[in-house]
């Protein structure tokens, strides 16, 4: 709630994203993993490296990632003298203050073994995590969701590298039952494997992304008629409009319905990766579009480029970026009660504390109220809060009633405080930049 980390897709080069934020300044306190698939798209596409510092499109860590969808190798397998570039690159990143490396496995899953064992080692030797969107998300028997998670509980043992699954709900669908059985028994055993969900049937993501093939789409349990893409707001009427969009704009982004929440059964599974125990809640927050016409596309990309507030109409994310956490009090907690309020509060602050400790001792004091602890504050009314927005509005939640980050006001008697910037870089490593 105070802290906002771009930990699955990462960035690069770390040092120049930090140094931007730091510069520009930020309401709530912030922190980068190292960008693997940037490293992939340096070495197998020649992308050039990005520039936060003096390009305002470069400003969210994952901008290259998003550019830059329609290179030709980087989901692909490389050779070992590129393996042995990628892997210099991310060491480059970590040494630099990154907190761990973001793997987004799920939208390369060309790479090879021995790559994943190589990003295993560099975990276990800096004791930073791999935040892992596991290679896939299919509903089947060999090469699906299940496979995906043993192999990072795999490389996890074999290496004894602290691995982060990103978002159990999404990457593991229909087979959340399975992954969360294996989960527990890796863990049982001392596996150093964590995890986390948002509260959402649906996701989001780029639209160019490997498993929205139209070809692999039935294997995820989805047709093309689950998503939609925001540019225009149109839910896509077939696999040829799907493989046309694709094709003109990789990187736009969607909404994925994943679970059909009106499905008592499809509700349960999903309830099953929320509650698994200690996972901690994350917002997967994405970056904010348009609904299509000229006027609106440039407010969303001076959204992005700049500072902005209130934001413009006609600006549309995802609702798990402006509301994950008012979601989890309003409808885990008041409505369906499958948390109670003290385990949401925990799932939501000391459990990711927690979880990043080892990688970033600046989280040793946050997640907590007590002395010496960090002053990042959220008081929130509990019969009140709630998202504001949905899938095609893009609005602030409601109910919070006071945001303090290093002890500075960011939201005062329920409101923004757009001048208010008293953010701080967290780090991975022992030593505070």
């Amino acid at each position: 709630m105070t802290s906002t980390l771009e930990l699955e897709a990462g960035a690069m080069p770390v040092a120049d994203y930090y140094e931007a934020a730091a510069a520009e300044g930020r309401p709530l306190n912030f922190g980068y993993s190292a960008g693997w698939v940037h490293a992939r798209m340096s070495v197998l596409d020649d992308v050039p490296a990005a520039d936060p510092l003096n390009d305002p499109t470069d400003r969210l860590g994952m901008s290259t990632f998003e550019k830059c969808q329609d290179g030709p190798r980087w989901r692909d397998a490389a050779d070992d003298s590129e393996v042995d570039r990628i892997l210099t690159l991310v060491r480059e990143q970590i040494e630099a203050g990154a907190i761990g490396v973001g793997v987004l496995a799920g939208y390369a899953p060309g790479f090879t073994q021995s790559e994943l064992d190589g990003l295993a080692q560099l975990a276990a030797e800096f004791r930073q995590p791999l935040f892992v969107h596991s290679r896939s998300m299919a509903d089947v028997d060999h090469g699906g969701a299940f496979d995906a998670v043993r192999e990072l509980i795999d490389v996890a043992e074999r290496f004894d590298a602290p691995i982060h699954l990103c978002h159990m709900n999404s990457t593991s669908g229909q087979r959340i039952g399975s992954v969360v059985e294996e989960m527990r028994e890796a863990q049982a055993r001392g596996v150093a494997i964590t995890t986390e969900a948002y509260p959402y049937g649906a996701g989001s993501t780029v639209i160019g992304a490997s498993f929205l093939d139209p070809q692999q789409l039935a294997a995820n349990n989805m047709s093309p008629q689950s998503i939609i893409y925001l540019a225009t707001g149109e839910r896509v009427a077939s696999a040829e409009r799907l493989d046309e969009i694709r094709a003109v704009d990789p990187g736009g982004i969607c909404i994925l319905e994943s679970f059909d929440l009106t499905d008592a059964h499809q509700k349960d599974l999903l309830f099953e990766a929320l509650t698994y125990p200690d996972a901690a809640m994350a917002s997967d927050a994405i970056a904010v579009t348009s609904n299509g016409d000229e006027e609106h596309r440039k407010a969303a990309e001076e959204a992005i480029a700049g500072d902005v507030w209130p934001l413009p109409n006609g600006l549309i994310a995802h609702p798990r970026s402006s509301g994950c956490f008012a979601t989890v009090f309003s409808w885990l907690v008041r409505d369906a009660q499958v948390l109670t309020l003290t385990e949401a509060i925990r799932r939501c602050t000391l459990i990711p504390a927690n979880i990043l400790a080892e990688a970033a001792p600046g989280m040793r004091r946050k997640g907590r109220l007590q002395v010496g602890a960090d002053a990042d504050i959220c008081v929130f009314d509990p019969e009140t809060i709630a998202p504001g927005g949905d899938y095609q509005h893009l609005h602030p939640s409601a109910g919070v009633e006071y945001l303090y980050v290093a002890g500075r006001s960011v939201v005062a008697e329920r409101r923004l405080l757009p001048e208010s910037l008293p953010g701080r870089p967290v780090y991975g490593g022992e030593a505070e930049k």
